[in-house]
């Protein structure tokens, strides 16, 4: 299993996390909301061995959006994001596709009030999805046209998507487009991680790894019981950054279980 880390968002804490973590992870996925401060130390990092990949800004942007021009806004971010990554030989860039403008979730059965409620939001979920579909599509063809690596992460709430396996497979007639399972999202979301992977199949190939408490997204140290349906995807522990020791601790125990990083 290939490991990687998500580094703090300062160029000599990265490269101090990069020091300490070299010979345990093999890649680094850099966050491009903090691309002007990290890119000065892409040659230390490459120098020390590390593969590259990109986590694609997806603050307030949003891919299905009913408002075109916000749409062809966040389309140009990302191709923005892509073109950095080919300039420095990334491997790989991991994007968002969007949520809802609308947060209300009620369970099925409480009321007809409730179920027009619930019609409403799968309406505009629908929409959205047709709108992001069409968006990513876009995305996929420029990904592979500058010779990247293009994935697509499940999201956690009720508004975002895609969220449920189902919902990812319909990305899957996109061609070039890979797929990136978050394990702590599909935790929030209540969905087993063997349903996005028997849905995606050989298309499934990255992933970000972490825990929480099944209800908030706290990115917390995962287990090395995690890891182990996790095999033939790249894996990234995707944890804030409180402490080098963490990462450091992650890569250790999955050694002791006998799951390599490399």
């Amino acid at each position: 299993m290939r490991l990687g880390f998500c580094p703090p968002p300062n160029r000599q804490a990265l490269l101090d996390y990069a020091l300490r973590l070299k010979g345990f992870y093999s890649f680094i996925e850099l966050p491009a909301w903090a691309w002007e401060e990290l890119a000065p130390a892409i040659p230390e990092l490459r120098a020390m061995g590390y593969e590259l990949t990109l986590h694609a800004r997806f603050e307030d942007l949003n891919l299905g959006t009913s408002l075109g021009e916000i749409r062809e806004a966040s389309i140009k971010v990302l191709l923005e994001d892509f073109e950095r990554a080919a300039s420095y030989g990334f491997v790989l860039v991991n994007v968002h596709a969007g949520s809802l403008p609308w947060l209300d979730d009620p369970p099925p059965g409480l009321s007809p009030e409730h179920e027009r409620l619930r019609g409403h939001m799968a309406r505009m979920r629908a929409a959205a999805f047709d709108r992001a579909l069409d968006a990513m599509a876009r995305l996929a063809d420029q990904a592979r046209r500058l010779g990247l690596r293009l994935t697509l992460e499940n999201l956690a709430m009720p508004q975002e998507y895609p969220r449920s396996p189902e919902e990812m497979a319909r990305f899957l007639a996109i061609d070039h487009l890979e797929f990136c399972l978050d394990v702590g999202h599909a935790r929030i979301a209540a969905q087993p991680l063997t349903s996005f992977q028997h849905a995606l199949g050989a298309r499934l190939t990255h992933a970000h790894v972490h825990d929480n408490d099944g209800h908030f997204d706290l990115h917390l140290a995962p287990s090395p019981q995690l890891f182990a349906s996790l095999r033939g995807l790249t894996a990234l522990v995707e944890l804030p950054p409180r402490s080098v020791a963490e990462y450091l601790e992650v890569a250790l125990q999955l050694g002791r279980d006998g799951l390599e990083a490399h």
